[in-house]
Formats: C-alpha cells, structure tokens, sequence
C-alpha cells in the first residue's frame, strides 16, 4: 500500500522531505531556545508533514463524482475492511501520540485531528487535485487519532510522567471540536454535493436492468456500421455517463444509453478500398446511415462535402451542419465513405439545438474587436453557439488570430476568456 501511495503522488516523498524541514527546523530551534526536549516536538512536525505531504499532494486519479462532491455514506464495515482505510487510520496515530507527550492535552488533540481531517476531506473535494472525500476516510482519520492519543495517555501514565491536564483540555477540546465541526459542516452543506453510491440511488435495481440492453444495441449498431459477420470481442458500460463502446474484430464503435445516441465509430483497417461509386452514390450511403441513427439531429442540416484521393480509391467526407439565424448549431455529424460503399468512419455529436439570444455584433466589427483585443489581424472567423461558463448557450465568433482563436460574445462584443468557453 505505502508502495502504491509513492507512486500514485509524484513527488511525494521529496515534498515530505520539504514540508517535514520547513516545519521541524523551526520547531527543534525553538525548543532548544525556550530550553525543551528537543526530539518529541522534532518528531510531532514530521508526523503533521506525513498527514499534509500524503493527504493534500495532487495525485494522478479521479474524484468520486463530477465537481466538489464528497461521499458521505456510512464508514462501516469498510473502515475495518479497506486497505485504504487501515492506512489512513495508522498516518494519523503518529501525530496525537506526541502532541500528547508535547503538551498533555489529548482531548485537544484528538479534536484537533478530527476537525484538521474534516479540513483536508473539504480541501479534497472543492480542489481539482484528482482525489476523493469521504465519511470513511474521515472516520478512519479520527480513530487513528483516538488509538493515538490512547497510546499517549498509557506512555505517561507508565513512565510516571502525569496523564492529562484535566478541565482545561476537556474545556478547549470540546470547545474546538463543537465550533470546528459547526463550521465545517455549514460549509459542507453549502458548497458539497453528497456523492451517492450507484448501488444505494433510488430505482438502481430498474437502471441495471436498463442498462442490460446496452451490450445487445452497441452490438446490433456494430453489426449495421462495419457488416455481416462482426465479433463483438469487449464492451464497456459506463453506469455512471451511460457511454458504451464496444472492440469489434473490425473496429470500435461507442454511444450513449439510454439515449441510444452514437457517437463515433472507426474501422481498425482505415485504408480506402478499391470501389465503384462515386460522389452522388456515396452519398446515398451517408444518407441512408445518417437518417436511421440520426434522424432528428440530420433535419435542417447544410451538407458540406469534401473528396480525398481520386478516381476508384477516394474517400468522401460528408458534414451535417444545422443553422439558425446564421449561427452554427452545436450539432456535430460528419461521415466518411469509401468509393467501395464502406463507412470507413463518423463521429457526432447529438445535442438539440439551444435557445440563443439574437447576435447584434456583425462579422466586420467582431474582426475589428478582435484586433483591438490583440493587436494581430484576423485570418478567419466562424459564429457558433458555444457554452460560456457563468451565462449558459451564447452566440459566439471564434475568430483565427496569428496567436490563436478570440472568443467575441456576438451580443455584447465583449472578448470571452478561452477557459470560460466549453471544449469545441
């Protein structure tokens, strides 16, 4: 486990190295000045950089859900049962054990590191660090630091060394565990989703016999997009996003269930054979596939066509575009044929036309905006509706600069930070 924590966080055990000497030094240099054991304090910072370095580095995985969502699902039996589980509990013995020894106030400590692991759950789940919070971990935490504190209380009271500091640790620990865990609570409330296990969501049991029908549609799609006599070899279902993709003895093909919307498929053997038809019959073929998967996403579109190669091996490149008020919808289909009749590959991207508000800035001012914005002269410009963090669908000229692509919003001309804009 500790093996595979190393290599889940680059760099972990130099930055422990780092925060362990940023904090230790200080520390052993002010014992040492006031005159106090220096090693159990030295020890107690090397222990909390243990607890920062493993719980709060970016490591290269994924959240339990989409944005600042935190599992809160009971602990048990996995708290006893996890690897992971058992590990948190022993990183957080350590630290209690000697802030017991260092200021006999184990109450203190035990609530310290209970509202300090509620903390670092909170910091995992509204940070983009690629880790998980959740209730189990932060009951391991608290146990580890419960057997902590125990330990210390044995040790003191084995060595003859005096137990516990009586009403004042009970005062100041019960005080910051109450208002600690008041105000993580109100921030967890306000600010985090509850991740709910797929197994315990209302109606699973309906879902998973739904979903059943996926492996048999991705199926039947491949059999129609690459023939006859397609294997299905793997496919894939995602409970969570509901996309399905399937490897074929001839290609991979993915979509989205329920929906039973495509998304993309693509021969392993992406060759042009040699073939027959030319552009009028290829796009016979598109048509027939586009009007059985994508009917309604295919009413209204302009067809763009673009031809590679020549003669008995060219390839046909069919792109469904659908417009409104001359504003690129966010409907995506393009579809490529071969000359032999093969639809050697199509990607889409099914999404119902939005509701915009009307453009008032005009390609030629929206060219002069982007040059004021950059200095630089525009090389191209395309109006789309496109998802701008904070408003939602807008109109949006994406014009081609020397330094890159300018946002324009085609309502208030006012330039659109690239982060704000949704992936094209």
């Amino acid at each position: 486990m500790i093996d595979a924590s190393i290599q889940a966080v680059p760099g972990l055990f130099i930055s422990f190295v780092v925060i362990a000497a940023i904090l230790a030094i200080p520390t052993g240099l002010i014992a040492r000045v006031r005159e106090k054991p220096v090693t159990v304090p030295v020890l107690l910072s090397i222990c909390i950089a243990g607890i920062l370095a493993v719980t709060l580095l970016p490591t290269g995985g994924g959240p339990v859900g989409g944005g600042a969502e935190c599992d809160l699902s009971s602990p048990f039996p996995q708290m006893f049962t996890s690897s992971s589980a058992l590990l948190n509990v022993a990183l957080f013995i350590p630290a209690p054990f000697f802030a017991g020894l260092v200021f006999r106030r184990h109450l203190t400590a035990v609530a310290v590191a209970a509202v300090g692991s509620g903390l670092i759950e909170l910091i995992q789940a509204e940070g983009a660090m690629g880790r998980s919070c959740s209730a189990t971990d932060l009951a391991a935490n608290t146990t580890g630091a419960l057997l902590g504190a125990a330990a210390a209380t044995v040790w003191l009271w084995r060595t003859g060394q005096g137990i516990w500091r009586g009403k004042r640790d009970a005062l100041w620990g019960v005080t910051f565990a109450v208002t600690g865990s008041a105000a993580l609570i109100g921030v967890f409330h306000s600010s985090i989703t509850p991740y709910i296990p797929l197994t315990e969501r209302p109606g699973f049991e309906a879902d998973q016999r739904a979903i059943e029908g996926a492996d048999t549609w991705i199926t039947d799609a491949a059999n129609y997009v690459f023939g006859e006599g397609t294997r299905v070899e793997q496919t894939e279902v995602s409970k969570r996003s509901g996309l399905v993709s399937a490897k074929t003895n001839r290609g991979e093909i993915s979509g989205w269930w329920p929906a039973k919307k495509l998304e993309e498929a693509a021969f392993t053997d992406n060759k042009a054979e040699v073939g027959s038809l030319d552009q009028h019959q290829a796009q016979q073929v598109s048509t027939r596939f586009v009007e059985h998967w994508f009917p309604t996403e295919v009413h209204g579109a302009k067809l763009t066509v673009h031809v590679s190669g020549s003669g008995n091996t060219a390839v046909y490149a069919f792109i469904y575009r659908r417009y409104s008020d001359g504003v690129m919808m966010p409907m995506r289909l393009n579809v490529m044929v071969t000359s032999g009749g093969r639809i050697l590959n199509f990607t889409a991207r099914a999404v119902k036309d939005p509701k915009l508000p009307v453009s008032t800035v005009s390609k030629d001012k929206a060219s002069k905006l982007a040059h004021t914005y950059t200095g630089h002269t525009v090389q191209g410009a395309v109006l789309i509706a496109q998802k701008v963090k904070g408003y939602g669908w807008r109109p949006v000229w994406i014009m081609g600069v020397e330094s890159g692509d300018v946002f324009i919003d085609a309502v208030t001309g006012q330039q659109i930070p690239q982060g704000n804009v949704a992936p094209y």
